[in-house]
């Protein structure tokens, strides 16, 4: 068995890649299920309708919520299974950069069993240098593809009857991910070649908002990025002209890793930063130059102690987590420096603060403006969003 196809959900094999299956119709293709923790085979010779039919009884229509399986029940289901040779040849698995992040996780998981990585428990009968994803389903980041295969009508025809007769509940599924709409039917099955690191780097990408974001070092590419140096170094100017490092300790909350702690170390701040990710937290410690205090809290935990008295509170591109904003009411401080992507700010900032009247808007700026910019060395490509930064003036305080 050298062809392995390595999916979350078994509808996938038909949805995205039925090429693989044209391109391997002499060799048998061992499929690993993700969601049902199953391998199948499917035998050479047979037609794409008779291989897809074997996936059918793997297609669970409901939810989305089991527990995924670690890269070693992945290497296991690879050595384990009948059919298998020592280790898969090819590879082809999900984007660790798919929008449907189970897929997106999935993929890096999949990466992690059988590619050399530090920390990697994969035996190394399982090392490959890289694996093949499907470009997947993601509006916000474009993957440039290494081959791109069109279906013929016949092909398509077998994904339809396949879809509609062993998946049709998911053609009107109330779990987003599991929606089968028609942009998720493709008639181009589009794929990148990625190493493990490459598929770490997407996959913390595409999970800024949660935890697994810090599973790369600098998922943001802050250190490396024009548009981010840019931004980063406009967002350190504009804290100097509102306060001084003689005006006491400024708190930056959400600190990352620290790309702005030391821009603001180097203008001479003592600068309390704040990091609740552990994994970001460490690397912050590790970099932090001389004046710089770490710490664990989140703006909940800020707000509800209220004990660092600070000249300004830094929340630069933070605030979109759906924190509740009356907890800036609770900061001690008069001065509050909020930065955000334009519709952010339009959708959340700008109601909140019309309603209120503990602050009042003392500047509006724009830190960096939009652009397209190449991501995990022109593997993909995404806009950046922009920055616009308001200052926050607590009621009755003046310069």
């Amino acid at each position: 068995m050298t062809a392995v196809i390595a999916v979350l959900h078994a509808e996938d094999v038909a949805l995205e890649f039925v090429s693989v299956l044209r391109d391997h119709a002499d060799e048998d293709v061992l499929v690993i299920v993700g969601q049902a923790r199953a391998s199948v085979t499917l035998p050479a010779g047979l037609s794409l309708r008779e291989r897809l039919e074997l996936l059918g009884p793997l297609v669970e229509p409901g939810g989305n919520t089991a527990e995924l399986p670690v890269p070693a029940d992945v290497a296991a289901l690879l050595v384990e299974a009948p059919a298998s040779a020592p280790g898969p040849g090819e590879l082809w698995t999900h984007s660790p950069a798919d929008h449907r992040i189970r897929r997106a996780r999935f993929g890096w998981i999949v990466s992690r069993a059988v590619s050399p990585f530090p920390g990697s428990s994969s035996p190394p009968s399982l090392s490959l240098p890289a694996v093949t994803c499907s470009v997947g389903d993601n509006p916000f980041l474009q993957t440039i593809p290494g081959t791109a295969a069109a279906i013929t009508g016949a092909e398509a025809e077998a994904k339809i009857d396949f879809i509609n007769r062993r998946a049709g509940e998911l053609l009107r599924s109330r779990v987003a991910d599991r929606l089968v709409t028609t942009d998720r039917v493709p008639a181009v099955e589009r794929f990148f070649t990625a190493s493990a690191e490459q598929a770490n780097r997407l996959y913390a990408l595409i999970s800024s908002l949660g935890d697994d974001a810090a599973v790369a070092d600098d998922p943001w590419e802050f250190g490396r990025s024009a548009y981010e140096a840019a931004r980063l170094d406009a967002t350190a100017a504009w804290t100097a002209r509102w306060c001084s490092p003689q005006d006491g300790p400024i708190v930056e909350v959400g600190a990352c890793q620290g790309e702005l702690t030391r821009r603001l170390a180097g203008k001479g701040y003592r600068v309390q930063a704040t990091e609740p990710n552990a994994g970001f937290r460490a690397r912050l410690a590790e970099r932090a130059e001389p004046g710089v205090e770490v710490l664990p809290d989140s703006l909940e935990d800020l707000a509800d102690h209220g004990e660092r008295q600070a000249a300004a509170y830094l929340l630069v591109e933070m605030l979109y987590y759906d924190q509740d904003l009356t907890l800036l009411d609770r900061l001690p401080t008069d001065l509050v420096l909020v930065a955000l992507e334009t519709g952010q700010l339009n959708e959340r900032i700008w109601p909140w603060l019309r309603e209120q009247s503990t602050w009042r808007v003392a500047e509006r700026v724009e830190l960096a403006p939009p652009t397209l910019e190449s991501v995990c060395d022109g593997l993909a490509y995404l806009r950046k969003r922009g920055s616009r930064g308001l200052v926050l003036a607590r009621a009755g305080w003046r310069r």
